[in-house]
């Protein structure tokens, strides 16, 4: 079979629902793989700790960067299982933006300890740490119009404006942290206008 026919077939199959559900395994098994290392350093310390007062004293940070990186991860692959729910295959970029998607997945545990270890006022760990989650949430909102533009995914279109207002939002906050860094990851409070404008975008958008 010559090397075309082979790429041909290769195409044709990452369109069916059994590579789609192959695709979709492997990606719940490496987030669950990287919320599990969140967790793992805390679980060293506390077998090392010479009582639990030691170390909920000596882990304040830790447990806060665990819970964090738990929270934004499952936030994360909750959008990501909505949009394959939705459909029923994928195409060769939506396969290359989920593999780039798991990478950001890998990297935040290690983005938000970046954060919550430096000083407040650390424009590169807030930097590494909103922009992580800037990329993640742009490959999701790219992924899904990719599948939608293919015929992939039967969920309706989101208007543009209330698709990526969550975007535009998080790189305001990016901008925001490396230049006035001294709030900190306080500059992520701009994502909350996303609740009162959504109602007002989507209204504007079916005029």
């Amino acid at each position: 079979m010559s090397g075309d026919g082979i790429d041909g077939g290769a195409r044709d199959a990452a369109t069916g629902e059994k590579a789609l559900d192959r695709l979709t395994a492997f990606s719940d098994a490496v987030v669950a793989i990287a919320i599990t290392l969140v967790m793992l350093p805390l679980v060293d310390r506390a077998m090392e700790a010479e009582s639990a007062t030691a170390f909920f004293t000596d882990n304040v940070t830790g447990m806060m960067s665990a819970a964090l990186s738990f929270v934004v991860i499952a936030t994360f692959w909750r959008a990501n299982h909505a949009t394959f729910v939705h459909a029923h295959g994928y195409n060769r970029l939506a396969g290359r933006l989920q593999t780039l998607w798991l990478a950001t997945i890998v990297f935040l545990p290690v983005a938000t300890a970046l954060d919550l270890a430096g000083p407040a006022a650390d424009r590169v760990g807030l930097g590494a740490y909103v922009g992580t989650m800037l990329l993640c949430g742009t490959i999701l909102r790219v992924q899904a119009i990719a599948l939608e533009r293919a015929g992939l995914s039967d969920r309706a279109p989101e208007p543009p404006l209330t698709r990526w207002i969550g975007t535009v939002l998080m790189a305001v906050a990016l901008v925001l942290v490396l230049v006035f860094p001294q709030p900190g990851a306080l500059w992520l409070l701009v994502l909350l206008l996303e609740i009162p404008l959504n109602p007002l975008l989507g209204r504007r958008a079916r005029r």
